[in-house]
């Protein structure tokens, strides 16, 4: 079957009308964000209504374009006498009598009657029947060239949100429009603006941006936060779960005045490897530990209660989640080299061909897609709407792991924080970058994806021990300034950046270790201390001038974990604590039994709370 192409979308009617497939270029802005006006194009399949029946080499004609022949996509369902209008279709359409043909998402179907409305629209949904229907998009080009198809879940989640956001407002319209202004039809108002009005509050609530100040309930908001990395597995009524021990180490945080948490989403992979969190959240590409989806809906609901908030990673760059090499393992690269089994070199090696693998990076674009666009089966609020959400970010520590890799880098960057704005466009995204040293130490990378506007916030770590700016050396001898002045030397550097890119800077990771790097919850802080106190102290003054700089989380709380006596690393059964299974337990967690160290972060999170 032939294809042509059309000038414009009166144009593509007519050969669709002639049973062609065409290709015309996207004209009007109704499709932003996914199409953009005179520089992406379409594919449409002609569509053919009850009375007409396609050949039988027009169907394999069309199944050939679904990239998998034989299989039934959701949007693209072919029978022998239709293409069958689904929800999230695109279409090419004719909705008013006398209108230029207009391309748009279909959105729900009742028998012949079609709602619709355009991407970039707020406005209500426009009505059609499916005689109206002109062609069906079946794939297309878009930013830049790129290729996708109608089954991409981009399409269907973007559709997904804006119809359930949308949902209130169409039912309060007929309402309104009834000639019947019975005391029912009227309390169905009332109901309907007040379920609006508390959506609308909800997403009030939801922190945002202003002027390079993060907002909370109206006011400028910074803060001193820590990485709780297991709370989602505490929450879990599973294997690791603890809801009594979560519900103390919560109230003890908000005590200290330390309300915003940095959490893993979830681990990834199997089960039983040594130096991996477990349980692990997706055991399979796309396959889920359903317990701990509802652990991590527990947990939200739990902080909501408290007004505290998370910042939700996603990936991870290194081994102890999964992440980079657990998806290179599925897109079958062989198994991982561990870095303390096989070394570091050997794990760099591997891990650098995240980058080029398209495959590996699909299975955790689908992944991101799937837990951005979840609903909290505790509440049946959409994870979109929810206020204990602080943002969302991509990874912790991405790094390109070469320097041939820079240029995917920033690409996969911007174009996974693309996708999660298209899917929820009220929360913050951020990346979870260490800084210059996540870019290859290359400074103006870590700009570059930084300047991106799907990315709202900067944010940095500062490990002085890992980085070789302090030793155990250094720490037996009382020394700990230099690691202070190198420490503040790095915020500098990316603060110059963030007043640039005039966007919030977070340091969201900062660590050290107990005095000569020992292990024990009875080893001296003292060292710890004064780093902590000269990183903290950085906050002072921050929110009464209204600066950049809004947060510190530090690494990680530890809380009422008691380490095992008989083994350095973490084991399945052990407690958990702010160190990951990759390191000793109790080098860098802060436990409630390290009440210096308790206090100072009391005092400057008490400080800037009020």
């Amino acid at each position: 079957m032939a294809t042509f192409n059309a000038i414009d979308y009166t144009d593509a009617a007519g050969r669709l009308a002639s049973g062609a497939f065409v290709r015309v270029p996207v004209s009007g802005s109704g499709m932003r964000p996914f199409l953009r006006p005179d520089e992406d194009s379409v594919l449409l399949a002609p569509v053919k209504l009850s009375g007409h029946n396609y050949s039988q080499w027009e169907l394999n004609a069309f199944q050939s374009r679904c990239g998998n022949p034989d299989r039934r996509y959701r949007n693209r369902s072919c029978a022998s006498g239709r293409i069958t209008i689904r929800r999230r279709d695109v279409v090419l359409v004719r909705h008013k009598d006398g209108m230029t043909p207009a391309l748009m998402r279909v959105v729900h179907v009742w028998g012949t009657l079609l709602l619709l409305r355009e991407d970039s629209s707020y406005s209500p949904y426009e009505s059609a029947t499916v005689s109206d229907v002109l062609g069906v998009v079946i794939e297309g080009t878009c930013r830049g060239g790129r290729h996708f198809n109608s089954a991409s879940r981009k399409w269907r989640y973007a559709s997904k949100a804006w119809t359930a956001s949308y949902r209130p407002r169409l039912w309060a319209g007929r309402i309104r429009k009834s000639p019947t202004r019975s005391a029912i039809s009227m309390l169905a108002v009332l109901t309907a603006v007040v379920i609006l009005s508390c959506v609308d509050r909800g997403r009030h609530d939801i922190i945002r941006i202003e002027d390079g100040q993060f907002i909370k309930h109206e006011q400028p908001y910074y803060f001193i936060g820590t990485n709780f990395w297991y709370g989602p597995i505490l929450a879990s009524e599973g294997s690791g779960g603890d809801r009594e021990r979560l519900t103390r180490e919560l109230d003890s945080l908000c005590s200290m005045g330390v309300r915003n948490l940095r959490v893993l989403v979830g681990s990834d992979g199997e089960r039983g490897v040594y130096t991996k969190v477990e349980p692990t959240l997706q055991y399979a590409p796309g396959k889920y530990n359903d317990t701990l989806l509802r652990g991590l809906d527990y947990f939200l609901v739990e902080l909501g209660k408290r007004d505290m908030e998370a910042v939700l990673y996603l990936g991870n760059a290194w081994e102890w989640s999964g992440g980079y090499s657990q998806y290179l393992k599925w897109a079958g690269y062989g198994d991982i080299p561990l870095p303390r089994v096989a070394g570091y070199n050997e794990y760099v090696d591997y891990v650098s061909n995240f980058m080029k693998s398209d495959s590996a990076m699909g299975m955790f674009r689908r992944y991101v897609m799937d837990i951005v666009s979840r609903t909290n089966t505790v509440t049946g609020k959409a994870y979109r709407d929810d206020p204990a959400i602080f943002s969302w970010q991509i990874c912790n520590e991405p790094r390109p792991f070469g320097e041939e890799n820079k240029e995917t880098f920033r690409t996969w960057l911007t174009e996974t924080a693309e996708i999660i704005k298209a899917i929820d466009p009220n929360h913050l995204v951020s990346v979870g970058s260490e800084g210059k040293y996540g870019c290859e130490v290359d400074l103006s990378l870590w700009e570059e994806i930084g300047r991106s506007p799907y990315i709202d916030y900067l944010n940095i770590h500062i490990w002085p021990f890992n980085w070789g700016w302090t030793s155990r050396d250094d720490m037996n001898d009382g020394t700990v300034e230099p690691a202070i002045a190198l420490s503040l030397e790095y915020l500098d550097e990316h603060m110059e950046v963030a007043r640039r890119l005039h966007k919030p800077l977070v340091v969201e990771e900062f660590g050290f270790p107990r005095d000569s790097v020992g292990f024990s919850r009875s080893t001296s802080v003292s060292m710890r201390d004064r780093y902590y106190e000269a990183m903290l102290s950085q906050m002072n003054g921050q929110k009464a001038s209204g600066t950049l700089l809004a947060g510190f989380n530090f690494w990680g709380w530890g809380g009422l974990a008691i380490p095992s006596q008989d083994h350095l690393m973490w084991q399945p059964g052990d407690d958990y604590t702010g160190d990951p299974a990759q390191e000793e337990q109790g080098l860098y967690s802060v436990f409630a039994s390290d009440t210096s160290t308790v206090s100072i972060i009391r005092k400057y999170a008490l400080t800037v709370n009020e």
